[in-house]
């Protein structure tokens, strides 16, 4: 019998909760809707979300920017609020 282990990465509060906004921003521009509106309780996050500069969770940040990119071309109703 043998098993091997993998290492896991430590992850951080911050890329924790950019990732659970990746999953909200993805799962809410899968359906048929022109708005939306994400309310967290850090200003910060928010901006974060959307940031374009180089730092350990900028990964999050693209795929949020990639799914909104989408989102918006596909009417100039489509809006968002944070």
């Amino acid at each position: 019998m043998s098993s091997s282990k993998t290492p896991a990465n430590r992850t951080t509060t911050l890329d924790t909760e950019l990732f659970v906004i990746v999953l909200e921003v993805s799962k809410a521009t899968s359906i048929d809707i022109e708005y939306i509106i994400l309310i967290n309780d850090s200003l910060g996050l928010a901006r974060r979300v959307v940031d374009f500069s180089v730092y350990s969770e900028q990964v999050h940040s693209l795929s949020v920017c990639s799914i909104l990119r989408l989102f918006f071309s596909g009417g100039l109703s489509h809006r968002s609020e944070f």
